[in-house]
């Protein structure tokens, strides 16, 4: 069949490898990437028991690419990891760009399934004609950055696309991730720790092959119409230039920032400025990249922090590596207060190079720092866990390296702690200091932190309570709210209140909807970033003209998007497995009772109109409003019957 590779299962216990092909059924179901994963996710845990411990060995570990990635349309590949999480207990996946997804692809690769734990370290290497298991004792214990740079030189080819762990993986951090290349990290949910527990290091894949095409003249033609698409954009060439460090300065002007452990919607204007995009571009830019083949948007760049910029940069001068994102800036900058473009690129690398999440440590250290600042915690317990005094106060950049590092390497009681997702942090931290602390807390669902504001937004605020992986904004990706769309708000729903700023109106329902559209873009295993962000112009008539020309499989505009909604509801349906419910859809206290103080949105808070949204959210996506339980119609809609009778037998379907 054109278009689609294999799927390939290793079990590292038994070190048996087995390869399989994708069929027409499967292809015509799933399409690929996150919705194959999701099938073969849920496959998996109907002979494992889907309660296990997720560090188990049999836990599994999942990685796809759908079919339009690594192929010549233009908007580049992005690598889904799936496998129960670590982190939060319940579904998990990361994504990932770099240019592993497209060598593994061309090897003739479309999904990784790994279960198993191997006795010593090892790394799994894919080449056109073999795949084997090889030792990877020698690169134990060293950072992404030296892994990579080990095995390129000699043992792997310099092209190969490499996908590694860290200390952090290695060290059991719960949220720890896989790092690819060095650059692209699979955040969230604790990919590098579910491959640290089988003892994996590294997953490296060097292919030749391509992709096989079924009609070449009518690829190139849809081909063409995407990049003319593409052109016509207006904001490609604005997010080009630096990507998501664009919003930077946008969310400070509509209140979309989070300062000081999101105890404000807006950062002091002279710190925003060393923290922007055109700071950035004066001082450390290089030159724009992509960060994967065949991409032509090239929202990345490189840098270096040459040593005069800033006071901290004379003593963390180095090597050219990649520009931090917006997520970074949000963290480590605005959070923890460091307005020092150097130090958060600093950072960024440290956290890339330790293999570790810095979303979820980069909430955590502002929820330290807000203890701090509150008495909570005192120079008592950083003595204790340090040896010697350490303030928290914001802005203390030597404090955060330390947390991190030692968080890293596990290397106190409270690197320990905060291995875990920030509510479990804030739990052990009560019973440290006999004082309350999770009202102070800036998570969502299953715990895990974020670091921007939502309350304004009521649309991020129902992703961050849903969203299937955990408290995410990618899951739901979309600008209609923050980008006040009233036009993509008119084309889905049919009026356009859910573009109107400030107000909750049919912002549950276009949540929804945003769902199923980016988990369809995620089933083709192309980035998210425009098509997800404005579909208007990258409309899906476009994908399903690319995907016909590329299998020869004929796919409408509205089968490719219940393809998508068919993946959300495997999600749906395996999480409703393992108990989640309706009270599982949260928010923290801080986003549910503090209000907004900034002029726009102010006095907002996701206590007054959650609960709405969350009914309008269900019924949008044909799920139980009372229980947030799938129902046998909506699945069997979607061509999903076995997935309900498995629910009904374990009482988990309404």
């Amino acid at each position: 069949m054109n278009g689609y590779g294999d799927i390939v299962r290793i079990d590292l216990s038994s070190g048996s490898v087995k390869r399989e092909p994708i069929t027409a059924g499967v292809a015509k179901r799933f399409l690929g990437g996150m919705g194959i994963n999701d099938w073969l996710l849920w496959n998996h845990f109907l002979s494992v028991d889907p309660h296990i411990d997720p560090l188990s060995e049999h836990n599994v570990l999942i990685a796809g690419l759908g079919p339009l990635g690594a192929t010549g349309f233009g908007l580049g590949s992005k690598m889904k990891f799936t496998f129960k999480s670590p982190a939060t207990g319940f579904f998990g996946d990361s994504t990932s760009g770099g240019n592993f997804a497209s060598q593994m692809r061309w090897a003739g690769v479309d999904h990784l399934v790994i279960t198993g734990k191997a006795k010593k370290p090892v790394y799994i290497y894919i080449t056109d004609s073999n795949i084997e298991i090889r030792d990877a004792q020698h690169l134990w214990g060293l950072g992404t950055h030296e892994t990579v740079k080990k095995l390129r030189s000699g043992e792997v080819p310099s092209r190969a696309g490499i996908a590694c762990i860290g200390p952090a993986g290695e060290n059991g951090v719960r949220y720890a991730c896989i790092v690819v290349t060095e650059e692209r990290a699979a955040g969230r949910t604790g990919s590098g720790c579910i491959a640290g527990s089988k003892n994996l290091k590294a997953i490296v894949a060097h292919g030749t092959k391509g992709v096989s095409v079924h009609d070449p003249a009518a690829a190139f033609a849809a081909a063409e119409r995407i990049f003319e698409a593409i052109d016509s954009d207006p904001l490609v060439s604005v997010f080009k230039k630096n990507g998501t460090l664009n919003m930077v300065d946008f969310y400070d002007a509509i209140g979309g920032n989070a300062y000081r452990n999101n105890q404000f919607s807006k950062v002091p204007d002279e710190k925003i400025a060393v923290m922007s995009p055109n700071w950035y571009t004066a001082n450390m830019k290089l030159r724009d990249l992509a960060c994967s083949p065949g991409c032509t948007f090239g929202c990345d760049s490189s840098c270096q922090i040459k040593g005069g910029e800033t006071t901290l940069a004379r003593r963390l001068s180095g090597p050219i590596g990649g520009s931090p994102e917006y997520f970074t800036i949000a963290t480590f900058g605005m959070g923890c207060d460091i307005p020092d473009f150097p130090a958060i690129t600093h950072l960024h690398r440290t956290c890339n190079d330790y293999g570790m999440d810095l979303g979820e440590i980069g909430g955590i250290i502002p929820f330290l720092m807000e203890l701090w600042e509150r008495g909570i915690l005192k120079e008592e317990h950083t003595r204790a866990w340090f040896g010697e005094p350490l303030s928290l106060e914001w802005g203390n950049f030597d404090a955060v390296e330390r947390i991190v590092r030692a968080v890293a390497f596990q290397e106190n009681e409270l690197g320990k702690i905060c291995s875990q997702n920030i509510e479990r942090v804030a739990e052990a931290l009560e019973k440290i200091t006999d004082l309350p602390t999770t009202q102070y807390l800036v998570c969502g669902k299953g715990g895990n932190s974020f670091h921007e504001e939502i309350r304004s937004f009521p649309i991020w605020a129902v992703n961050f309570a849903v969203a299937s992986r955990g408290c995410d904004h990618l899951k739901g990706l979309n600008i209609i709210d923050k980008g006040f769309r009233q036009d993509i708000s008119t084309e889905w729903l049919g009026k356009p209140d859910a573009g109107v700023g400030y107000t909750p109106d049919l912002k549950g329902a276009a949540s929804a909807l945003a769902e199923n559209y980016v988990a369809m873009i995620n089933c083709l295993g192309i980035c998210i970033f425009r098509p997800a962000t404005d579909p208007l112009c990258m409309p899906p008539r476009l994908l399903a003209g690319a995907y016909t020309a590329l299998t020869g499989i004929p796919v409408t505009v509205e089968q490719l998007l219940r393809a998508g909604e068919r993946a959300c509801n495997l999600e749906k349906a395996f999480n409703s497995r393992l108990g989640l419910r309706r009270k599982d859809d949260r928010l923290s206290a801080r986003w549910m009772n503090e209000p907004v103080t900034f002029e726009y949105g102010q006095g907002m808070k996701a206590g007054d109109y959650l609960a709405g949204l969350l009914d309008e959210y269900y019924e949008r996506h044909g799920w139980d409003k009372h229980t947030a339980l799938p129902t046998r119609k909506t699945l069997e809609s979607l061509d999903l019957k076995d997935v309900a009778d498995v629910l009904e037998k374990e009482k988990a379907i309404a």
